[in-house]
């Protein structure tokens, strides 16, 4: 382990931790990057699994326990406590990594930015799938028009909850205040707003009733003309696909398939499917490269690209003002959220999920 290896203190050891950030944070210790340095969670079962991978990390119930200064802070307990912590860290000059959704709401998210302005420090968002490939690929077909301009898009993503979660807290609105929106559909609307930029009209509806909705549908219309349809769901399984139509041809992503991409541009007969490789152009010939970077290795390489910016050896790709943008979108759902229809439901009972639904049926 190197001199400057970045010291790590991991906030919040439930299943974000256990799943992504733990093995993710083993490998970049084997290549000297960075070291865990304090597991913290006021729940010492949560500590345990990680502390086996991490023996020489300090076990502590509170982050206001811990020097903070010049260390990488990953903050990934549940929503609630986002604020909290990212602001504390970033007073006492850590680098912070906040989990999506980096807050409950836009105003504690720009409270974070700003305690991020006002401290110096560096506020980054867990935002990885930017870092995937094909969202990279799919970004540059639409910027550069390579199929023509984009006339529309439908997206699907969800499925039956499985989510082996340390408690309850996905379900408790007094800790996370949204449903399958504020979960999944954060990385959506992240990944649209990147693509796009803002929409020029949304339009909501879900089945929440006074409760966390499992399912929503979002329909977004743009400057350009260009509009789509947006699927989310917790309890039944969607085809969890991204389908872009250009003038010229249709792309499909398919969810979480880093590195994968399907094309069949107008005039083929056949659909291009395969996994991305890093390559270059020289004026004869074009030179392939590695295979393009899979799932889990993009989780690496947004960790890799806050240690840089620590550093000082690269910009910050996702800062915190990113993050707000996904949860003013979201805001902006809720705000105007109309009771998805649900044709099952006797007279008497949609009269009664009309009263529990938050604003009612417009």
């Amino acid at each position: 382990m190197g001199n400057d290896s970045i010291s790590v203190v991991l906030v919040g050891c439930g299943a974000v931790s256990r799943f992504f950030y733990a093995p993710s944070l083993v490998a970049l210790e084997a290549s000297g990057l960075l070291k865990v340095e304090a597991l913290v969670d006021p729940a010492p079962a949560n500590i345990e699994p990680l502390a086996e991978l991490f023996p020489q990390a300090a076990k502590v119930a509170n982050l206001a326990n811990l020097p903070l200064a010049s260390r990488l802070v990953v903050i990934a307990s549940p929503p609630k406590f986002h604020a909290p912590a990212t602001i504390h860290a970033l007073k006492s000059g850590a680098t912070v990594l906040c989990e999506k959704p980096m807050a409950s709401t836009v105003a504690e998210a720009e409270t974070m930015v700003a305690a991020a302005r006002a401290s110096g420090s560096l506020l980054a968002v867990g935002l990885y799938k930017r870092f995937f490939p094909a969202c990279e690929a799919l970004k540059g077909l639409i910027e550069k028009e390579s199929l023509g301009k984009l006339q529309r898009f439908t997206i699907e993503e969800g499925g039956k909850f499985g989510w082996q979660a340390a408690s309850d807290s996905f379900f408790r609105k007094s800790v996370t205040p949204g449903g399958v929106l504020l979960d999944i559909g954060v990385h959506v609307l992240d990944l649209l707003l990147w693509w796009l930029d803002e929409p020029e009209a949304v339009r909501y509806e879900d089945d929440a009733m006074g409760g966390q909705e499992a399912n929503c549908r979002i329909e977004l219309t743009y400057r350009n003309g260009a509009r789509g349809e947006v699927r989310l769901s917790r309890d039944w399984q969607t085809r969890n696909e991204y389908l872009f139509y250009f003038e010229r041809g249709v792309v499909r992503y398919k969810v979480n398939e880093a590195q994968h991409l399907e094309i069949m541009a107008d005039g083929m007969p056949t659909l291009l499917s395969g996994s991305l490789q890093n390559a270059s152009r020289g004026e004869d010939r074009l030179r392939s490269g590695r295979v393009a970077r899979t799932n889990p290795q993009s989780f690496i390489e947004q960790i890799c690209n806050v240690a840089a910016a620590m550093q000082g050896r690269e910009p910050l790709r996702i800062p915190g003002e990113e993050g707000v943008r996904s949860l003013r979108l979201i805001e902006q759902c809720y705000a105007n959220r109309r009771l998805m229809a649900q044709p099952w439901l006797t007279p008497r009972e949609a009269e009664a999920a009309c009263r529990l639904s938050e604003g009612g049926v417009q």
